[in-house]
């Protein structure tokens, strides 16, 4: 399989989501009503945004403007249209650039599976922490270990920390814990099923048995082994 082979797969697999993490509606709506800023002037900043549906919501919800922040172009167009159907171009902008370089604070400070941005997981929320303004709220959502990986899932991961590892991180960074939780099993099994979905309309032999390796991977590997964590942050 080439790079490129992968990078359509990755497409196809995405561009079906609404949430491109384990990331269930109920979930969704508890994170937006604990992510409620304290006041209306306030805005909301998405590192690694892709097509921007939680910012959305949580711009909608709270009556806020926002700024995601996506470095790939066709996630970011996907996200501007979708703005636009909603009637919130005026209020929330996305921006085609890598979010490593975003230096603006703001009040809400979202980063979900886009550790890589910055390194890894504590480097991100150092850099998370230097965003979010004084009394304002982050959340920082990354894979961890729920159970000590085998060699095959390992070598697929590298080196996860379990959750309260990552907890520890964040207070390393300068956060306080507000919230800590995980994705549920049916979480995993609702995301890694509707990803494959988008890899299955491609149709051909190749695209088949690129998803059968990686439903045969989650099913008899990582499935419940790697977890999901979602932490809700406030500037210590």
């Amino acid at each position: 399989m080439t790079d490129q082979d992968l990078k359509v797969y990755r497409a196809a697999a995405s561009a079906g989501l609404t949430y491109n993490s384990p990331l269930g509606e109920h979930r969704a709506a508890d994170l937006t009503r604990r992510l409620a800023p304290a006041g209306a002037d306030r805005r909301a900043l998405d590192l690694g945004c892709g097509s921007g549906e939680l910012l959305m919501r949580l711009c909608e919800a709270h009556g806020i403007g926002g700024d995601g922040v996506e470095s790939d172009p066709t996630a970011g167009d996907r996200a501007r249209q979708r703005a636009a159907e909603r009637g919130l171009s005026g209020r929330v902008t996305f921006h085609s650039e890598d979010a490593s370089g975003w230096s603006k604070p703001a009040d809400l400070v979202v980063n979900v599976g886009s550790s890589h941005i910055w390194g890894d997981a504590g480097q991100a929320l150092t850099a998370l922490h230097a965003l979010t303004a004084p009394g304002g709220k982050a959340l920082f959502a990354d894979g961890i270990y729920r159970t000590t990986p085998g060699d095959t899932v390992h070598e697929m991961f590298g080196d996860l920390p379990d959750l309260a590892a990552l907890t520890r991180s964040a207070v390393d960074a300068g956060f306080r814990p507000l919230h800590i939780a995980e994705s549920t099993l049916a979480e995993w099994d609702d995301f890694e099923s509707d990803w494959l979905v988008g890899v299955e309309h491609i149709g051909t032999p190749p695209a088949r048995a690129f998803a059968d390796a990686r439903r045969d991977g989650y099913l008899n590997g990582y499935r419940g082994v790697v977890g999901f964590a979602w932490l809700i942050l406030t500037p210590a």
